[in-house]
């Protein structure tokens, strides 16, 4: 389970939905073994007692990509960032920039978006958890293509223009991708994107597969 920034020094107190979900969902005793992740690419071994999970070694595990992998998204209409995040969590994407672009069809206010990410963050912790990863992912809100692109200058956007030429391919330890909302981008954005514009080669993808698609090819590849 994660529990970042916690103190290893002393026995860990753990949440009441975490002691819940050992106690009542994996039916755990006290004297079971197990994990605390601080977030900080450090595994805990523990004996559960109590309410307490008691650190009694430190593990290091190299389950972390070493590519440093942003995903920024453009809103999707229904619950299709819900499993875009589940995806790319566990295929090692390290931060999410979410941002709604000219053809988003959802919107979101300021109420909705505090409420979503927070939602969003618990997806992506689960996922995080289930895919064996030791750090979780970082979200961040954008208000549109402008600030991406402004605030990531190195970013490239995944683009269905016709012809394009260059592939996707990891050209650095650092990189950012952008992947637009069903409609794709307007002339607007196009404009805007310029020569960033990749391709995933001939296949046209549905918005809540390219992203994981992009990420696995980069992180996996």
């Amino acid at each position: 389970m994660f529990l970042p920034g916690v103190s290893i020094d002393e026995p860990i107190e753990l949440p009441k939905e975490e002691l819940d979900k050992l106690r009542k969902v994996l039916r755990l005793s006290s004297g079971a073994e197990i994990a605390v992740l601080p977030d900080n690419g450090s595994l805990v071994r523990c004996k559960l007692q109590g309410h307490n999970a008691v650190p009694e070694a430190v593990e290091w595990p190299d389950t972390e990509p070493a590519l440093t992998l942003t995903l920024a998204q453009a809103l999707p209409k229904g619950d299709k960032i819900d499993e875009i995040i589940r995806a790319c969590t566990e295929l090692g994407v390290s931060r999410f920039v979410l941002f709604p672009s000219d053809r988003t069809v959802v919107r979101w206010d300021e109420k909705k978006t505090a409420s979503r990410l927070q939602r969003l963050q618990v997806i992506s912790r689960e996922a995080a958890e289930v895919s064996f990863r030791t750090k979780l992912p970082v979200f961040e809100w954008l208000p549109n293509l402008e600030r991406v692109l402004s605030e990531r200058p190195d970013a490239i956007v995944l683009s269905e223009v016709e012809g394009l030429s260059p592939k996707l391919a990891v050209t650095s330890e650092q990189m950012t991708i952008v992947v637009g909302p069903e409609g794709g981008w307007s002339p607007r954005e196009l404009a805007l994107i310029g020569n960033r514009g990749v391709s995933l080669g001939p296949r046209v993808l549905r918005v809540d597969h390219a992203g994981a698609a992009a990420s696995a090819l980069l992180l996996l590849g």
